[in-house]
């Protein structure tokens, strides 16, 4: 049988393919809240495009419990799965972070974390909705890490993990674990499942077309009358 990310390859094939063509195509299709805040930023790897399906933490801030005399979760079992222990294997996975709003004044992860995540577990990229840390270490990355900012501060005792492989919210997008994530120097698009492979399909046709427009206006052509031409920019 044959694996969803090979479908996708295949679909894909040796296009130069961008997250501006998936915009343009999620667009037309009438699918809104696919793309990720602008302000999280591409941080170490190649800016080519990455891709793979969605693997999710949920973060939530840290509240009094029911009862006070109660005795509290340490702090790192309150973060500990954000690791998530139950995966062996990313490959073909993104992993993605999230915490509804952009939490930029805390570290989702850090320089060992993020080596763990890439490195040993093996996923395709990480994605942030906030803040990592450890620049240093982050920035030499061989695979994408994409956050807010950088800051010295994590968030033990002010966050906890909810659940990890379910769905997070990053900005206005949810996200859901096995959507599809689509990552390059432009930003991050996320598609589901159903659509992704209409949505590269007509995405590709798009890139081909363009390559076409800009051999022409490369040429010397004016791009003006190439678009009144073709009707497309």
């Amino acid at each position: 049988m044959t694996e969803p990310r090979e479908i996708v390859a295949k679909t894909i094939g040796d296009v130069e393919l961008s997250t501006c063509a998936l915009v343009d195509v999620l667009d037309g299709m009438g699918v809104t809240s696919a793309v990720l805040p602008s302000t999280l930023r591409h941080h170490s790897g190649r800016h080519t495009l990455t891709y793979g399906t969605a693997y999710t933490v949920s973060w939530v801030e840290v509240r009094k419990q029911v009862s006070i005399h109660q005795p509290s979760p340490s702090t790192w079992q309150q973060v500990r799965d954000f690791l998530v222990p139950e995966i062996t294997d990313g490959v073909g996975r993104v992993y993605v972070g999230g915490a509804g709003e952009l939490l930029t004044h805390a570290a989702l992860a850090g320089g060992m974390s993020v080596t763990y995540l890439l490195e040993q577990i093996g996923f395709e990229a990480i994605v942030l909705g906030g803040a990592v840390r450890d620049r240093a270490v982050v920035e030499q990355a061989s695979r994408p890490v994409v956050a807010s900012n950088f800051i010295p501060t994590d968030t033990q005792g002010a966050y906890r993990v909810a659940t990890t492989g379910t769905e997070c919210r990053i900005g206005d997008v949810r996200i859901v674990t096995g959507d599809w994530v689509f990552i390059d120097g432009n930003g991050t698009v996320v598609i589901k499942d159903e659509i992704v492979l209409e949505v590269l399909t007509k995405a590709v046709a798009m890139e081909n077309a363009e390559a076409r427009i800009l051999a022409q206006v490369r040429a010397g052509r004016p791009l003006h009358e190439i678009v009144d031409e073709g009707g497309q920019i």
